[in-house]
């Protein structure tokens, strides 16, 4: 027999619509307003990375190099990162992110802080770790 997944979906539902208008009021900050949603994603992920190539983003991605080199373009003219040649290899080059972007990532840490404390007020502390333990394991493999 399947399990009802109808309260699971809700749930979810829920988590989104709390997840999108805190980082929306978040980055009504003029600073940031400038930044599309995919910009966002790219530059999250260029963060998360450290500072890859082009093409570590475009495999990461998995999106084609060009399309990888004409968003990055824009962040580099809008101030959040910088194209940085390789050392050892002079053909290669890193992207590097700027104090714009360790700015943008801080806000968005915030956010995501503000909503684990949300939780953790109205949970025991069992159940924080039960929570945090049962979303690692749900979520274990998606990224």
């Amino acid at each position: 027999m399947k399990p009802n997944l109808e309260p699971l979906e809700k749930v979810i539902e829920t988590a989104s619509a709390i997840m999108a208008e805190m980082e929306e009021r978040a980055f009504e900050d003029e600073r940031f307003s400038e930044l599309s949603m995919r910009q966002m994603f790219y530059l999250n992920t260029i963060i998360r990375m450290g500072h890859p190539t082009f093409s570590d983003l475009a495999r990461e991605l998995n999106v084609s190099k060009p399309s990888v080199t004409a968003n990055v373009g824009t962040l580099i003219k809008k101030g959040y990162v910088a194209k940085v040649q390789d050392h050892e290899d002079l053909r290669s080059f890193h992207i590097v992110t700027t104090q714009k972007a360790h700015d943008f990532d801080e806000l968005h840490q915030n956010v995501h802080k503000s909503l684990a404390h949300h939780l953790a007020a109205r949970l025991n502390p069992g159940e924080v770790e039960q929570l945090a333990a049962l979303l690692a394991k749900a979520f274990d493999g998606m990224s």
